[in-house]
């Protein structure tokens, strides 16, 4: 009877400590990041306690966050570039790629961003539809996909009623991708009237901007 107490103290043990570490690590390290506190956020992600409690995966995954925040270029590239040669299950290599595509997207860095779309292609078709939309209409600046944006915002969003803030989002960032095209093809009567809801649901963010920059110049 001890011998099965012993054995069940320590699968607890086992199953408990790592999940508390995990969960400690967790936090510290989103704490030291929105301090600035890189120099503490790279110790504590090579610290003992993190390697127990998080995978190589989730540890790299957040060494990426802290170089992007800090803006560090170079060290980004060899950070996707190590990621994406680690021995990963399919959903963290579509997670790696994914984020390597909106990276580059943000970047402007059309060939790099285009690399990653064929790397998501490659290992997830049905995911790439959605990044080859915004590859054509942020980057090769295409108005190939009104109707499909168009059907996008519907089945978000009845036009009508109150959006909560997630939604709200969601919908102003499909608003402006729709926006973008009718301004690629001079339809300025359908970009103002997506751009003026745009505008509304995305206040505050860096497309607000972008769409008042637009429409001032389409004026």
């Amino acid at each position: 009877m001890f011998v099965v107490i012993m054995a069940i103290a320590v699968f607890l043990c086992l199953l408990l400590i790592p999940m508390l570490f995990r969960k400690i690590t967790w936090n510290k390290l989103n704490q030291e990041i929105l301090k600035d506190d890189y120099t503490t956020f790279y110790r504590t992600l090579d610290s003992f306690i993190c390697k127990m409690g998080m995978s190589a995966f989730e540890r790299e995954n957040m060494r990426l966050s802290g170089l992007i925040a800090q803006n560090r270029k170079d060290d980004v590239e060899e950070q996707f570039n190590m990621m994406m040669n680690m021995r990963l299950k399919d959903n963290q290599k579509l997670a790696v790629r994914e984020r390597g595509f909106y990276y580059y997207l943000q970047q402007g860095r059309a060939k790099k961003a285009k690399d990653m779309l064929d790397a998501v292609r490659s290992l997830h078709a049905d995911r790439a539809k959605d990044l080859e939309i915004q590859y054509s209409i942020l980057i090769k600046k295409e108005s190939k996909y009104i109707k499909e944006v168009q059907e996008k915002i519907d089945h978000l969003w009845d036009g009508k009623s109150a959006l909560d803030e997630d939604k709200m989002m969601v919908v102003g960032t499909f608003e402006y991708l729709l926006g973008l095209q009718y301004s690629y093809l001079n339809d300025i009567e359908n970009m103002k009237k997506v751009f003026t809801s745009a505008l509304k649901h995305c206040a505050g963010t860096p497309y607000e901007d972008s769409i008042k920059q637009i429409m001032e110049q389409k004026a």
